[in-house]
């Protein structure tokens, strides 16, 4: 089978197309770099026909060199180097102590003579680059600046550039400069050209270049702090080694700054070199693992890649920081940062090409550009040998990968707000569709309960119409057929039946809780049957608490249970004396007590052929939460019902298997 190539989308050959273009981008950013002009030299050659001639600039002076030694606090200037005379000779300026005499500390009096014709109302002044570690400047042999101790220079003293103002007062038509610098081994001593003019100009040229090499680097390791502070804040909610890797390069970056604004070092120096250079390296580790982590790579060779750098950047930091002055120990520490940024490059570029992105090809670019400014600096400053060029881009080139860095996690933590956003929408759609679905549940169900509440309440009138009304008829209806039709009979029936239909309506009636109501309207409903049996009633009920759980059922339950026994007592004590007694217990006032006497012969209640009268009566009791005991004897009998209402619930309750009457 022959397989058939698909050609790639036109996204991807356009971003194809785009890193393309960003690589002769870079490479031409490279070849500009290394190709532009180079040293102090030229440089001052443009600016000072810039400025028209309005300045002089100083590149030849008589230089006398010793060695430094101070004695009782005061300066000495032995003759150079451990020789014991050294003349006066002429030299030029700059004046590069570390590539002049390697690996030496001492001092240098460089001496300038120029004329100057009075006249002019604005001020002059003098611009130096540099005049390091230490110096000491006088004018027609008067102090006019001095900046650092002669005998202790320090480690980045006099690297910032200068402005001195000089009063007109000490000029002459025939004026001599002398400065004196102090220089520490491998510490970039020396003194760059000298420009004398109209302050105006010089100042321009000195606050350019304070910006450019001081307070450009400070403002980068502010916002690198900022931005790794909020970098690590992000990291310790999330766990996103991006976020970790980013703030540990700003901050690495940001400490390999420091010598560029600071005076001195604030530790022993071979240990602040080894801070400085893992500073460096740190950041460029840090780099590399964001970059392989943004592409996804997969195989093993960006470990071996990252093992590779620490094995040969630990030993070279620990060696540079004991021997800086060695040009070979930092020739090989650049050619190790390029290679490691050449392979990161080189991988971030392949990866834009064979799996185009907007991030890979924004890394690739950045990366690329980075490398390119290096580069150019690597060629200027240690093949050329332009060992204090001051407008060195390299500690500007972090910038570009920071800001590439920044945007990506600022467009995957925007883009990765957006997915929450949008989950957070889905989410809230579904919940409201499921807060819909229940409220139509609830509904279904509550109307569900309506109608079994209603047909609850049909088969509650139908039991009792059967078991009450019903069987009364019935019964009525037995004698008519069985002949026994006689006016009393018939009437007592009828009776019953119509005392039944009256109390099923008065237990469908709100009484309240008031139990004492409930037992008077039993009491009134049954008078006139009462009356009938000849039967005195001896009413002993007190005042009831109110009962909140009183429902319609437990009325109905209860009626019936109390008409059962209405009715035993007028079918066995005709004309006596019933009594009906209702109070609350003395050692607990939520139970209360009804008791119905009469004054009959009794019966045996343990007998079996009591019928289901009193099995009735007992089912009605405890579906109530009632107990019930009932106590015959031959002067009377005792029925004593025992209610707690904390038992009472909303529920239905069990409801009896017979008729009552």
């Amino acid at each position: 089978m022959i397989a058939r190539l698909t050609p790639a989308p036109r996204s991807q050959r356009s971003s194809r197309w785009i890193a393309l273009l960003l690589g002769f981008v870079t490479l031409a950013a490279l070849m500009l770099a290394a190709c532009s002009p180079v040293g102090d030299d030229k440089r001052e050659d443009k600016r000072e026909d810039a400025t028209n001639a309005s300045t002089q600039i100083f590149r030849q002076a008589d230089g006398t060199f010793g060695a430094i030694h101070c004695s009782g606090g005061a300066n000495a200037h032995d003759n150079a180097a451990g020789s014991t005379g050294s003349p006066s000779a002429p030299v030029s300026l700059p004046y590069y102590w570390d590539r002049e005499l390697p690996r030496q500390s001492g001092t240098a009096t460089f001496r300038i003579r120029f004329p100057h014709e009075a006249g002019g109302r604005e001020g002059l002044g003098f611009y130096l680059a540099r005049a390091a570690n230490s110096f000491e400047m006088r004018l027609n042999g008067k102090l006019l600046a001095t900046a650092g101790d002669l005998c202790a220079p320090a480690l980045y003293g006099g690297q910032r550039p200068l402005h001195v103002p000089v009063p007109q007062a000490m000029l002459q038509p025939d004026n001599e400069l002398v400065v004196t610098i102090s220089a520490r081994a491998d510490a970039r001593g020396g003194l760059s050209a000298i420009e004398f003019g109209p302050d105006s100009v010089t100042r321009a040229h000195y606050d350019r270049a304070l910006w450019f090499r001081v307070i450009g680097p400070l403002v980068i390791a502010a916002v690198s702090l900022v931005l790794a502070g909020i970098s690590l804040m992000i990291w310790w909610r999330q766990r996103d080694p991006l976020f970790g890797l980013y703030a540990l390069a700003e901050i690495a970056w940001a400490i390999s700054l420091a010598e560029f604004f600071l005076t001195d070092a604030p530790l022993p120096r071979g240990l602040w070199q080894v801070i400085i250079l893992s500073g460096r390296a740190v950041f460029m580790l840090a780099t590399a693992k964001f970059a392989f982590i943004v592409i996804d790579v997969r195989a093993r060779w960006p470990r071996w890649l990252v093992n590779g750098y620490l094995w040969l950047k630990l030993p070279l930091i620990l060696l540079m920081a004991s021997v800086l002055s060695v040009p070979y120990l930092k020739l090989a520490d650049w050619a190790v940062n390029v290679v490691m940024a050449c392979c990161v490059g080189g991988a971030l570029v392949w990866s834009a090409w064979r799996r185009p992105n907007r991030e890979r090809i924004v890394l690739a670019g950045a990366l690329g550009l980075a490398t390119a400014l290096t580069l150019a600096d690597f060629i200027r400053i240690t093949m050329i040998g332009d060992f204090y060029w001051e407008t060195a881009l390299t500690k500007y080139v972090s910038l570009l990968f920071s800001l590439a860095m920044a945007w990506l996690l600022v467009e995957r933590f925007t883009g990765t707000s957006r997915m929450l956003a949008d989950l957070n929408r889905d989410l809230d759609r579904k919940v409201a569709q499921k807060e819909d679905e229940l409220r139509q549940l609830y509904a279904r169900s509550r109307e569900i309960e309506r109608e079994q509440a209603a047909m609850k309440e049909r088969g509650r009138i139908m039991r009792d119409m059967h078991d009450g009304l019903g069987s009364t008829l019935v019964g009525a209806l037995s004698l008519v057929r069985s002949g026994q039709t006689s006016s009393p009979v018939m009437q007592k029936h009828l009776q019953q039946a119509l005392d039944a239909l009256k109390l099923s309506v008065d237990a469908m009636q709100d009484t309240g809780g008031d139990l004492a109501a409930v037992l008077g309207t039993l009491r009134y409903r049954l008078r006139e049957r009462l009356e009938a049996a000849g039967m005195t009633v001896d009413w002993q009920v007190d005042r009831l608490p109110e009962l909140k759980g009183l429902t319609p059922q437990i009325v109905r339950e209860l009626q019936y249970l109390l008409l059962e026994a209405f009715s035993n007592a007028m079918q066995y004590a005709p004309g006596g004396v019933i009594k009906v007694i209702a109070r609350s217990l003395p050692d607990d006032a939520d139970a209360i007590v009804i008791e119905i006497r009469d004054s009959g012969p009794g019966f045996d209640t343990t007998a079996a052929s009591q019928g289901h009268g009193l099995a009735n009566m007992r089912s009605r009791a405890a579906s109530i939460g009632g107990e019930l005991q009932i106590e015959s004897s031959p002067h009377g009998t005792a029925v004593r019902l025992l209610l707690r209402p904390d038992r009472w619930t909303d529920t239905a309750m069990s409801r009896p298997e017979t008729d009552p009457a």
